[in-house]
């Protein structure tokens, strides 16, 4: 007689889950989450940007056409270079011109979510995405949650204290929540700017700055003392005093000449990115810059008479090896 017994599995119904293990089956109910919700809706949000980047792809030519046209305005033209005073200095576009670029370029899609959160510190990624060519480049920022003062802040708790360079005391604080904002908008946009410009063309961006510095040419030209005013006041803005401005020239803002407003309009929108101080611009100005001391090379003596050189050793060898008589050696 046989002792086989069929075991009836219930069909899983909508929402239910059918698990099996070696203790056997069964049925898990798992409810519909938000999570699951967010997921799907941004996963489908993704699937129609690719959706209408492929049925309306970007033109490049009218790419280049778009960032001209944004170019041949002076207030964007002036802020769309920086110049980092580095050896020759090193200019390149700037946050501006990399958002006017994604525009244009169209299908672009760009992000800034944290990966990372603790109470010192945040990681926050950066990402730009082309959705044409499914090419995406991405940046991780650091965000520290302290900041460093020469002087004790009323009210704020003191978590460290160190010494700098010069020998006076440093102290660091815990950051308010608007300090870590505006370091973290300042990284993210500086790694922003980073992952944009790679999903242009370099063509299209070399042409663009040529054509920013013939529309601040342009406007310099028609009324350069207006042209001048407007530059101390930017740098006053920010901070910088016409005084110290003429200490950086060494000579009155009059006499500033065209290659120099295109330096300074450089230099003022590094300092607003971040990229540089002015005390930095100062130390490169002054060319002030700390070098490795070189060693000497070890001077070589001609060796004593009757003492054996390193020389002497290797044409020693080399007679033995060849079954020559050793130099110097009586045949």
């Amino acid at each position: 007689m046989s002792d086989n017994k069929t075991e009836m599995v219930r069909v899983p119904n909508a929402g239910e889950i059918a698990r099996q293990d070696f203790g056997g089956t069964g049925l898990e109910r798992k409810a519909e989450t938000a999570s699951t919700a967010l997921a799907e809706q941004a996963k489908a949000a993704v699937q129609a940007r690719y959706i209408m980047a492929m049925q309306r792809p970007r033109d490049l030519f009218q790419v280049r056409e778009k960032l001209l046209a944004d170019c041949k305005r002076p207030l964007f033209a002036e802020k769309a270079i920086y110049n980092k005073p580095i050896g020759k200095g090193i200019e390149g576009p700037s946050i501006r011109m990399a958002e006017a670029a994604s525009r244009a370029m169209t299908n672009v899609f760009t992000d800034v979510f944290a990966i990372y959160d603790d109470a010192s510190k945040r990681i926050v990624r950066v990402c730009a995405s082309d959705l044409e060519a499914n090419v995406t480049y991405t940046k991780d920022v650091t965000v520290n949650k302290t900041i460093e003062r020469s002087s004790k802040l009323e009210g704020r708790k003191i978590l460290s204290e160190r010494i700098n360079s010069k020998g006076n005391p440093v102290y660091v604080f815990e950051a308010t929540d608007d300090e870590i904002l505006d370091r973290e908008n300042a990284l993210a946009s500086k790694a922003m700017r980073t992952c944009l410009l790679r999903l242009v063309p370099g063509d299209i961006l070399e042409e663009a700055i040529a054509a920013c510095y013939a529309t601040m040419e342009n406007k310099d030209a028609a009324d350069p003392a207006a042209a001048r005013k407007g530059m101390c006041d930017s740098f006053a803005g920010i901070g910088i005093t016409v005084a110290a401005l003429v200490e950086y020239l060494g000579h009155t803002i009059e006499l500033t000449t065209t290659a120099e407003m295109k330096t300074l309009r450089g230099i003022f929108n590094a300092l607003k990115d971040g990229e540089t101080t002015w005390p930095q611009v100062l130390e490169a100005k002054s060319g002030k810059i700390t070098e490795a001391p070189k060693t000497p090379a070890p001077e070589i003596k001609p060796a004593a008479k009757g003492q054996t050189t390193l020389s002497d050793v290797a044409a020693a060898s080399k007679a033995k090896r060849e079954g020559k008589p050793e130099p110097g050696s009586a045949i």
